[in-house]
């Protein structure tokens, strides 16, 4: 198993040790056959990879489905139904050469006609493709002949290749003949890639099933003959399935939990790199939150980053200002430039005209769908509390919340978690005022350029600059903050092997094996 273990009398920073060491399966030659029992933590919405909603369907699909390439452990670009790339024209031309002989699960054969027709598919506005957004950079694609498809962009770009390996499921290639058997309603349903597994069974709400596929195209893999997520939505639940052995694997472990798995002996705690993060960002829409003395003030100076790491999270977590993680590709650490100091965050309020006769009021808006949100919008309200500005913390179900954030948008401020971010380029959907979300509302069209500037950057070090740019000004203007990492956490029973840890951008199970 490669990836992060944690083991020995281990908590916190400050309380025992922490040991972090790579999981080798060395010698070992893998062992064919048997089940994996995964204690998953919430059902799927469907299996189709561009239209079904919510991280448990964009971890499945990837046991499904095959991009043309993908990423490995340490977020290396990978061959996967493309043997090889060729970058031309500066940047403006991407030539992949396809695996020979693939087929999907219906007989079907996969070609670059079928690579073709998902790009179309995704650029179809009646489609609604999530992804779409991030290859409207494409100008054309083009089968020059059944194993070679060419992309040219508008202009050259870094961003197709990260887009293609890991944003959100990648560029995962479905059967286009059973799309037109099943169409767009049912295809979520009836799932056909070319991946290690196919979908067997599911009984909503308890349980996933995915078999082999015996002509998969990497000789030898997958080595499971099957995978069953049980859905078991509550996380002490999820551990003691695995502490008594009723599963193998257990997605999402609570923290509290790690202490205490982590000194069994027959139990694998597996930790990967920072990701994911806890957010908070102002309504740029209200008046109030307009000012940016305001945003960093309560955004910056304001929080003790530290405390809420150290308390909400355990030691498990790290203060985060940048929207980019420190295990991402490309991230600008921030230092102390806007470390806690409530007195300078005071005087920035008392400039923006709020003071004892003039406290700022809101409401801070959140969920409990990942457990330490609402203890974390409790310890902001405290701190916030010292500056003299009143919060009225409001935690709510998650599908309202979404609704709040996406369509009423009616909110002052909020808490929330992400999923992983590859990269800059990878956030800028939740930031782009001309498309994607624009979740804090703003109009600022500076970010715009910086955005547009990082798009079109057309070698390594242009992209990172690019990059590292776009992240100061957002974060100099206070528009779209961090307040922690979260970490990834995952556990197996010792005889588990092979896996692959992606960090939260995809959890694939071709490469498990059970030794036993």
């Amino acid at each position: 198993m490669t990836g992060h273990r944690l083991r020995c009398g281990f908590l916190m920073a400050v309380i025992g040790c922490l040991l972090v060491t790579s999981l080798a399966v060395g010698a070992q030659q893998p062992k064919s056959g048997g089940t994996l029992r995964v204690a998953w933590e919430a059902d799927i919405t469907g299996l189709d990879p561009y239209i079904s909603p919510g991280i448990q369907s964009w971890h499945v699909v990837g046991n499904l489905f095959n991009s043309l390439l993908t990423i490995d452990s340490e977020l290396n670009f990978v061959p996967d139904l493309a043997e090889s790339w060729e970058v031309l024209d500066n940047g403006k031309v991407y030539v992949f050469h396809l695996r020979k002989g693939v087929k999907f699960i219906d007989g079907t054969d996969f070609d670059a006609e079928v690579v073709r027709w998902n790009y179309q598919r995704i650029m179809d506005p009646a489609e609604k493709a999530f992804v779409a957004p991030f290859f409207a950079i494409v100008d054309s694609v083009e089968a020059i002949d059944a194993h070679t498809v060419k992309f040219t962009l508008k202009h050259p770009s870094m961003t197709l290749l990260p887009v293609m390996a890991a944003e959100r499921v990648g560029f995962l290639q479905m059967s286009p003949a059973a799309f037109k058997k099943w169409g767009r309603e049912d295809i979520r349903l009836h799932p056909v890639g070319t991946g290690p597994f196919k979908l067997a069974r599911w009984d909503q709400n308890q349980i996933v099933v995915l078999e082999k596929n015996p002509d998969y195209f990497k000789p030898g893999l997958p080595y499971l003959d099957r995978v069953e997520l049980r859905i078991i939505k509550e996380g002490v639940t999820r551990v003691t399935a695995l502490r008594t052995g009723e599963v193998d694997f257990a997605n999402y472990i609570p923290r509290e939990h790690v202490e205490r798995l982590a000194k069994d002996r027959q139990i694998q705690v597996i930790r990967g790199r920072d990701t994911q993060r806890i957010q908070s960002f102002f309504n740029l829409r209200k008046p109030a939150f307009q000012d940016v003395r305001v945003r960093r003030a309560l955004l910056g100076y304001g929080l003790d980053r530290h405390a809420i790491a150290k308390t909400a999270l355990l030691g498990l977590a790290q203060p985060l200002w940048s929207f980019v993680p420190p295990g991402s590709r490309g991230h600008l650490d921030f230092g102390d430039q806007f470390g806690y100091d409530p007195a300078k965050a005071k005087a920035l309020l008392q400039e923006a005209g709020y003071d004892e006769k003039n406290p700022l009021r809101y409401t801070l808006m959140t969920h409990g769908a990942e457990a330490a949100l609402p203890t974390i919008a409790t310890i902001m309200k405290t701190q916030y509390a010292k500056l003299g500005v009143e919060v009225t913390v409001e935690v709510i179900d998650r599908p309202i919340f979404l609704r709040r954030l996406v369509t009423d948008r009616d909110w002052d401020q909020l808490l929330n978690f992400s999923g992983a971010a590859l990269d800059t380029y990878s956030a800028t959907r939740l930031i782009d005022t001309r498309a994607g979300n624009n979740t804090s509302n703003h109009n600022d069209k500076q970010v715009d350029a910086l955005i547009d500037r990082l798009k079109e950057a057309a070698t390594e070090e242009a992209y990172l600059q690019a990059g590292h740019d776009l992240q100061r000004y957002v974060t100099e203007q206070m528009l779209y903050q961090s307040v922690t990492t979260l970490p990834f956490l995952q556990a197996a029973r010792a005889y588990v092997k092979g896996y692959e840890n992606l960090h939260g951008y995809k959890i694939r199970f071709e490469t498990v094996w059970l030794d036993k």
